[in-house]
């Protein structure tokens, strides 16, 4: 893949879509379609990620972590992603939530993300893959499908029939906590055009993830 940034502006940007059986017609879209901004999270959710139940607490303390969970980061999670101020061509200001979602980490070395931020018709579930590399850090690469649908914000959408824009590349490098139940570390996500080649928005930032679990 070609990692150089797209050279057109956000709002001069045309992608090719196809229009039920009336061919292909040019539609101009910003290309900042891996992310919806501004985006705020639910009421509760910060809240939920930084509370951890007492009956979870007052096992951590009396067995050690691993035997609690002896698979590492292996397990549900929520998740929140935050701009670094570093989006091309941006702007999304450092600080800004670029999403939030649900994760599972599997034993055989996959991944699936359920996205809060985006609306199921737009592409809201992407897998990966992930592989250990330290004592406590995990590297993980998925791919997302992105569309612009009827649910798409101006001045990306709307589009119906949902049109197909690119697969967008998230890459994390996380550490997990002593506890194990929580895990940190930075993103980019890579949008890229249909041809898989033509970068339209790269996004970069912290992430933080708390462990979700039956207590």
């Amino acid at each position: 893949m070609d990692h150089s940034p797209c050279r057109y502006s956000r709002s001069k940007i045309a992608i090719i879509v196809a229009v039920a059986t009336l061919g292909t017609v040019l539609a101009e879209a910003t290309p900042a379609c891996s992310v919806n901004y501004p985006l705020v999270t639910p009421l509760g959710w910060e809240k939920s990620m930084r509370d951890v139940s007492a009956s979870t607490a007052s096992t951590l303390q009396s067995r050690n972590a691993a035997d609690v969970f002896p698979h590492g980061i292996v397990g549900t999670w929520r998740v929140t992603f935050v701009s670094d101020g570093s989006a091309y061509p941006g702007p999304i200001p450092a600080g800004a939530i670029v999403d939030f979602g649900t994760v599972q980490w599997h034993t055989d070395g996959t991944e699936f993300m359920i996205s809060g931020g985006r609306p199921p018709s737009s592409g809201d579930v992407c897998m990966g893959v992930w592989q250990q590399t330290g004592p406590s850090t995990y590297e993980l690469k998925h791919l997302a499908l992105a569309y612009v649908s009827s649910d798409t914000l101006p001045p990306i959408g709307p589009a119906s029939p949902a049109v197909f824009l690119g697969p967008a590349i998230i890459h994390e490098i996380v550490t997990l906590d002593q506890t194990r139940m929580k895990y940190t570390g930075t993103f980019t996500i890579d949008q890229y055009a249909t041809d898989e080649e033509t970068l339209l928005e790269h996004v970069g930032g912290t992430l933080t993830a708390t462990r979700f679990t039956v207590e």
